[in-house]
């Protein structure tokens, strides 16, 4: 029998006995024949046959496999795989018949064995009560490897990534089996694991031999395309670096193969860091302070802890291997991040939504490098303006006791004239002029109303109005904690994600957010008693949040035609009598803000503690903090994270 003659019972038998004869000795490699063309599908029995209309079956996952039913279902899946893997084995020797005879025999020996695990599987399944067939199957990997143009790429698709992705699957599956008390399963699993050792060295023998003079790394992941990517060689379960030690990839190879992300299903969401944000509403690019363009690059990785496994995130330069390590080791699960330079590969990819820090004008040139659609905010959602007009119609729907005067929503001012009327009819000791376009603190002026507005200041002032149109003028409160609200906006209405407690400097700058099981942690008993005395159940503040804020801020919203996150900012303060009150709204954020990063980033901090996360100047970076973003030569901001190693 000629090792074509097996290759082609392999692929094109219509029975399993066929499929799985295992070749006779004495297989001969003479008569090769011409290099075949691909059939759609290969050859199966009609209740195993691939389907051609892209549906996947489900994967039953291990839940239950205490029941024979479900674990027989599992192991169908499996034996699905191997018989898959026999079949591309049998075709890579059927198309390309000039490969190399030491490479064709080690192909066979191989497939020897993918045919012995199948059969292996199914007389698991048999004792389960389940036949080979009782479910549908997937062509996945039929579909992903079979248009192969070279044995390089064969190698490459198979025994790099689907078989490397199995030292993980194999080895995680079999202690879930042990853990079930199912011995035998995971017996047999553990054999396929050190099987598929040497089947990933076996590629990567013959891959070394053929690639191009570059890294191992490097030429695997250019030799990839969708919708196969590296994220295809990694399991769910654990990464297991001894396994791939064991088939000889380089120390390069598994770190970076370790900090690689892609989505392997979910099409993903992209995002990127525009702190310009409001700036970009009343200023050209030309315009931004270099300050603030600073401070883009050095915390461009913060959405990275806004985005999911399966979402890419856009930046500058990519960070060093050592920095996304340090990461991973603390617990911190990443996604795929690109450098801005390749986004043009992003944009060729399927894409779910573009997720911009703000969709603003400076958030365009990225919208449309990825081709994609992201409807911009409109312009007065950002508008302080709006966000007093906003804190006078709820104030007027509540009788809350703590709530603060209608007063304290402020007066819009187009003029210094008129600006000096509404001091000198405020009766306020002090009062803060806002841009009504501003993020950070920038463009905000605090001023004695007596003995007037100094000359420095006026002209200050004439440029914000100049600049903005106009101006908010509010009372200076003294502030006794600063809090913000987190939401996101969508089909379904106004759905609240938490609670932050804000640091900020004098000015209203941003320095840290702390996320904790309870806000009440943060006060003083007689605050607390304050706010429950008369509302024991929810407290005055969650009282009014539920049934006045939010109900407000989605007519809002609604109002806008906005979906998307939104932040809104408040404070409790000391009144002239030193009473507690409540304003519960400073001002709106449509867009990420500090604190929603910090409610994300407790998913990987310890249980019941508190997390925070700190942004300042490197030279201020908390003592055994983790760093949120990297380092290199230039950078003047970080952010760091307090709490983390849950």
């Amino acid at each position: 029998m000629t090792l074509r003659e097996v290759a082609e019972r392999a692929l094109f038998a219509t029975s399993l006995e066929e499929k799985l004869a295992p070749p006779p000795a004495g297989v001969t490699d003479e008569d090769r024949g011409r290099a075949i063309r691909l059939p759609d599908v290969p050859g199966r029995p009609e209740n195993l046959a691939l389907r051609r209309d892209g549906v996947r079956a489900d994967f039953p996952g291990a839940s239950g496999i205490e029941d024979d039913r479900q674990c027989g279902k599992l192991l169908h899946f499996f034996a699905n795989h191997e018989l898959l893997a026999t079949e591309l084995m049998a075709l890579v020797l059927l198309k390309f018949p000039d490969a190399p005879a030491d490479f064709r025999a080690g192909v066979l020996q191989t497939l020897k064995e993918e045919q012995m695990h199948t059969k292996l599987y199914l007389k698991r399944m048999a004792e389960c009560g389940v036949q080979f067939g009782d479910f549908p199957v997937n062509g996945f990997f039929w579909s992903a490897v079979s248009s192969m143009s070279t044995p390089l790429d064969y190698v490459t698709r198979l025994s790099l990534t689907f078989e490397q992705a199995n030292l993980d699957y194999a080895r995680g599956y079999a202690r879930v089996f042990a853990e079930a008390g199912d011995r035998g399963t995971a017996a047999l699993l553990e054999r396929i694991y050190r099987d598929e050792i040497r089947h990933v060295s076996y590629g990567l023998e013959w891959f070394r031999k053929w690639k191009r003079e570059d890294s191992d790394w490097r030429t695997f992941v250019s030799g990839l395309h969708l919708p196969l990517s590296a994220a295809r060689a990694k399991g769910t379960f654990s990464f297991n670096e001894e396994g791939r030690r064991q088939a000889g990839l380089d120390e390069e190879f598994i770190r970076e193969l370790r900090l690689y992300a892609q989505s392997k299903g979910r099409t993903p969401n992209v995002f990127w860091f525009n702190p310009v944000a409001e700036e970009s509403l009343v200023r050209s690019p030309e315009e931004v302070p270099q300050a603030v363009r600073q401070v883009e690059r050095d915390l461009a990785m913060l959405p990275a802890f806004l985005a999911r496994r399966e979402d890419v995130v856009l930046v500058p330069e990519k960070p060093s291997s050592g920095f996304l390590e340090s990461l991973l080791e603390a617990g911190v699960e990443l996604p795929e991040i690109v450098s801005v330079e390749r986004v043009s590969e992003v944009a060729e990819r399927k894409l779910h939504e573009l997720r911009p820090w703000a969709r603003t004008p400076d958030a365009q040139p990225v919208i449309d490098a990825l081709a994609g659609e992201c409807v911009l905010t409109p312009r007065e959602l950002f508008s302080k303006a709006t966000h007093a007009t906003f804190l006078r119609k709820i104030l007027a729907r509540s009788r809350n006791p703590l709530l603060c005067p209608e007063s304290c929503a402020g007066r819009w001012v187009t003029s210094v004239k008129e600006l000096r009327g509404w001091m000198e009819s405020s009766g306020e000791e002090e009062c803060v002029l806002k841009a009504p376009f501003s993020t950070a603190g920038r463009d905000r002026v605090v001023v004695r109303t007596a003995p007037g507005i100094p000359d420095s200041v006026q002209k200050r002032i004439e440029g914000i109005i100049f600049r903005h149109g106009g101006l908010v003028a509010e009372p200076w409160l003294r502030r006794v904690i600063d809090f913000s609200l987190h939401y996101d906006v969508g089909a379904k209405g106004v759905r609240r994600r938490g609670l932050v407690v804000m640091d900020n400097t004098v000015r209203g700058q941003f320095r840290a957010a702390t996320v904790a099981e309870r806000f009440t942690d943060f006060l003083g008993k007689d605050m607390r008693r304050t706010l429950f005395e008369g509302s024991p159940r929810r407290g005055h503040l969650m009282e009014f949040v539920e049934e006045v804020l939010e109900p407000g801020l989605g007519e809002l919203v609604e109002r806008h035609g906005y979906a998307g996150p939104v932040g809104v900012d408040a404070f409790l303060y000391r009144d002239r009598e030193n009473a507690l009150r409540f304003k519960p709204v400073v001002e709106l954020n449509p867009r990420y803000t500090m604190g929603r990063v910090a409610l994300e980033m407790a998913r990987f901090t310890r249980p019941h503690g508190r997390t925070r996360l700190e942004v300042g100047p490197l030279k201020s970076r908390p003592a055994g903090a983790l760093a949120l973003t990297p380092s290199p030569p230039g950078t003047r901001w970080g952010a760091w994270l307090e709490g983390a190693g849950g």
